[in-house]
């Protein structure tokens, strides 16, 4: 009885610490939900990356952003830590996974994690968090009443977040993928892959192991598709298979095996009686992706289920009637292959599906009297051979449980034992040619890789020929993915074939994924330059549009709202996926840009703009702030900007007025002393602003259109050197951009003349030059970024555009002239930089590098200005432009 008591007392105390003192100890794979595009886990992580480093395809895997901006991470994560190799000692030996998440429709994100097992992930997290650069703000909060980390950038752009579940460290550029991470955490739901594994989650995978499921896949495909419809992701989703491959390396390949997990039980043993080399006689050279399936009798085949097609039931009970109750799949072996073949003329897809039968009279006749029976009794020969034709939809998916779509109509032929099956006229006759003319496997050289894809052995196999598809998949891919496959194209090439296989081995079924690849000269990513770009959203409005489009933030979700004006100065804000947010009527055009406050102080963003007699402050639901719309007694503005000095959201609105006055209106919009208004008699042609110049203190900037720079403090005094009189043909404003080394700023001017002036803040004239003007009618102008941080100088002449850069060195010639012509400049850092031309009389938009290069094959819509935004994490631009009453929006990789 003691020795029980002790026992029990023993078991009670560790179930107490376990469930209330000890830290929650799980498996890193119960935090990944199952529609994840992949699952890469390793317990040898350091010995993982250094052999794939040292692999031949590193040369290609490293082009690819994925690859090598992890491999930037981690150098900067082990400096971080104390450098030296800390971060690999740290996750030897443990378990960590990469997993890739949607984050969006058409956007995916990568999430890390660590399993620190019997030890906690603490130590780790805080010395990041204290070797952090101060250039990165470290901040805190709670979701779900758990601690996420977070780490910001510049411009309060979050690049990292991270949290502690249990013994695991998670980290994502997205907080989506943490947050959703956390929800799975807390769920008593089983969503996680680890739940879906069973004897499989513990396996030891060596180097490590690839988990794929059909969910995830399915997410990819329907992401990256312009079809949101996808046959193939909505077979994926509907059914639930899992892949758990050990990496190996290979000579000339990357491969992946190990068990497959399904609920259905299928026995994938080939077919006994496999005849492969009649098939290589009949797939043709044209075949850009195969799918094989060689089962060991046509009923085990039929397993193989497509449960998303939904069948016609006037179709299927014909079928059934007349054909399967009648013995018709009893004659076929079990041997299918199904080709994607290249398109012919105007064809959308060109499919051809081969089927082997050990009775090829009988059922080729069955076929016949099938056809006989009804009223589309047709038949077509050539070359030699019957051509049955069947225009019921999807007829070999209605015979082969769903399996096979994108058969619109179906022309059925036989060649030996043999069926083949095409969805168009043209597509079978193709096919008689490529057999007829040896354009086949069975006669392609000993250097063709695709007959090399192909295993007898193999009961399944997904096979797609990279170099030949490639194209195809630009062309079907959506606008905000077709810019990346266009990009990186030559690197995949480098890889010609990706093949998943399926034998059984064991009694259990076993997935194989192959990639090889050719040693040889490093293939590089082809420059951005020539890029197709087609909108990827387009929203049109009820009347032609004639502001914008503005982009402005959504507090939400931290993504882009745009502001347009129709012609009926209606204001509308967009959300980022194409909804309209609210409209209001305005009192007349916008005069000034679109500005946003956090009027309340809670984090909300409103909109600010003005038109000619009134000041908007308007809210996310489209109600008018308190006190707003201000209006200034008779004047008319003609200018507005926002200045939030201290960042204490009290803001100031700054006006310039018709009758040359300036106005500085506190944040419920009374004028303050000393602008109530200020006088200048003159108008003014730039947006009053406030600039704050290092050493110097505030500046209250406002330049009038008889070429004075005035200059006050924030009382409304004038600053010593104010004004400062540059002349009368100092008509286009100025621009304020760093000077030499970025510690200062400078005041840029250029007169109608071509003469180049820079002032500094103390009213002084720091630098003058005369600029060739090669007719009395060049115009020239001075473009800064959108940042204010660097600018080009254009000389717009008769029949061309020279661009020189700040040094006022020649960068380019355009071929674009005109005096209706709209620039723009964008500076994103390094090489990221983009001039935007809109000729609103064409309807065209140009963009170019800095070197001169159009960086689209052709231009794109726009009437108006360009509006550019880049996504680092995405590693792409938004561009927007307007067209009549339609707002289009394109995606580029930077």
């Amino acid at each position: 009885m003691v020795l029980l008591a002790v026992v029990l007392c023993a078991w009670g105390g560790y179930w107490v610490f376990q469930n209330f003192f000890s830290s929650k100890n799980i498996n890193s794979l119960e935090l990944i939900r199952t529609d994840a595009v992949f699952v890469f886990e390793t317990k040898q992580a350091d010995q993982t990356w250094n052999e794939l480093v040292n692999q031949p395809a590193w040369s290609l895997l490293s082009q690819l952003p994925a690859f090598s901006e992890t491999a930037e991470k981690l150098l900067n994560l082990d400096s971080l830590v104390g450098g030296n190799g800390e971060i690999s000692r740290t996750l030897s030996g443990r378990q960590v996974t990469i997993s890739c998440h949607p984050s969006g429709v058409d956007s995916f994100e990568l999430l890390f994690t660590v399993n620190f097992g019997a030890s906690s992930p603490e130590t780790l997290l805080g010395e990041i968090k204290s070797r952090t650069p101060k250039s990165v703000r470290v901040q805190s909060r709670k979701y779900s009443d758990l601690e996420i980390v977070e780490f910001s950038g510049i411009e309060n752009s979050r690049n990292w977040s991270a949290t502690i579940l249990g013994n695991v460290l998670l980290a994502s550029s997205s907080s989506f993928i943490i947050e959703e991470a956390i929800r799975l955490y807390i769920s008593e739901e089983k969503l996680s892959i680890a739940s879906k594994l069973g004897d499989q989650l513990d396996e030891n995978s060596g180097l490590g192991r690839l988990i794929l499921s059909s969910h995830g896949i399915a997410k990819l495909i329907g992401g990256v598709s312009a079809n949101r419809e996808n046959p193939v992701a909505a077979e994926l989703a509907i059914n639930e298979v899992y892949l758990s491959m050990a990496l190996s390396f290979e000579e000339g390949q990357l491969s992946f095996e190990g068990p497959m997990i399904q609920n259905e039980e299928i026995n994938f043993s080939p077919s006994v009686g496999a005849n492969f080399p009649e098939f290589q006689k009949l797939i043709s050279n044209r075949t850009q992706s195969l799918t094989q399936i060689n089962m060991n009798g046509i009923f085990e085949a039929q397993r193989l289920q497509n449960r998303a097609f939904t069948p016609k039931s006037t179709v299927s009970g014909e079928m059934q009637t007349r054909l399967t109750d009648r013995g018709f799949l009893d004659n076929f072996s079990g041997e299918m292959y199904f080709l994607e073949l290249e398109n012919l003329g105007n064809q959308i897809q060109n499919q051809a599906l081969l089927a082997r039968t050990l009775e090829p009279a009988q059922t080729f006749a069955f076929l016949k009297e099938f056809r006989s029976g009804t009223d589309s009794d047709q038949s077509d020969f050539y070359r030699d051979s019957e051509i049955l034709f069947f225009p019921e939809d999807e007829f070999p998916a209605h015979l082969f449980g769903g399996k096979f779509t994108g058969f619109p109509q179906t022309h059925i032929s036989l060649s030996g034992q043999i069926l083949i099956l095409t969805n168009s006229a043209q597509g079978m006759k193709t096919m008689l040619d490529d057999i007829a003319i040896g354009n086949t496997w069975f006669k392609a050289p000993e250097s063709a890789i695709e007959p090399k894809s192909i295993n007898p052995a193999s009961g399944y196999s997904k096979n797609y020929y990279l170099r030949k598809i490639w194209e195809k998949w630009e062309d079907k891919s959506n606008s905000a993915w077709s810019p990346f496959l266009q990009k990186y194209g030559s690197i995949f090439k480098a890889f010609p074939y990706l093949s998943l296989k399926v034998n059984q081995i064991g009694g259990k079924p076993v997935a194989t994924l192959t990639l090889p690849y050719e040693g040889g000269e490093k293939p590089t990513v082809v420059d951005q330059t020539g890029l197709s770009l087609s909108p990827s959203s387009t929203v049109t409005l009820p009347e032609r549009i004639t502001y914008g489009p503005k982009s402005v933030l959504n507090f939400n979700d931290n993504t882009e709202d745009i502001v347009v004006q129709d012609a009926q100065d209606n204001l509308y804000l967009i959300s980022s996926g194409g909804e309209v947010v609210y409209t209001q009527q305005l009192s007349g055009p916008i005069v000034s840009d679109a500005f946003q406050i956090d009027f309340l102080k809670n984090g909300k963003l409103q909109l600010l703009v003005a038109t000619a007699d009134r000041l908007y402050g308007i809210d996310r639901l489209g109600n008018p702030l308190p006190g707003f719309p201000v209006e200034i007694r008779n004047e008319k503005i003609t200018h507005l900007s926002l200045a939030d000095y201290d960042n204490t959201r009290d803001y100031r609105y700054f006006l310039a007025t018709h009758s040359g006055n300036l106005w500085l209106l506190d944040r419920n919009g009374e004028a303050l002393e000393g602008w109530n208004p200020l006088k200048l008699g003159e108008k003014s042609i730039l947006a009053p602003s406030h600039v704050r110049v290092p050493g110097r203190g505030d500046y209250m900037v406002a330049q009038s259109e008889n070429g004075k720079i005035h200059l006050f403090n924030r009382r409304g005094e004038k600053q010593s050197g104010s004004p400062l009189t540059l002349g009368g043909d100092f008509v286009t404003p100025i621009q304020i951009t760093p000077g030499t080394g970025g510690n200062s700023l400078k005041i840029s001017a250029i007169s109608a003349t071509g003469e180049v002036i820079q002032a500094s803040f103390g009213g002084e004239i720091t630098y003058r030059n005369q600029l060739v003007k090669p007719d009395r009618d060049t115009q020239f102008q001075i473009l800064a970024d959108q940042g204010r941080n660097s600018q080009v100088i254009l000389s717009r002449q008769y029949s061309k555009t020279l661009v020189l850069d700040e040094r006022e060195r020649e960068l380019f010639t355009l071929p674009l002239a005109g005096k209706n012509l709209r620039f723009g400049y964008f500076d994103f850092g390094s090489k990221r930089q983009i001039l935007a031309v809109s000729d609103p009389e064409q309807g065209f938009g140009y963009l170019y590098d800095l070197k001169g290069n159009m960086l689209t094959t052709t231009p794109l819509e726009s009437e108006g200005t360009i509006q550019i935004t880049h996504q680092p994490t995405k590693s792409q631009y938004l561009i927007r432009t307007i067209t009549g009453k339609n707002i289009l929006e394109y995606r580029m990789p930077d």
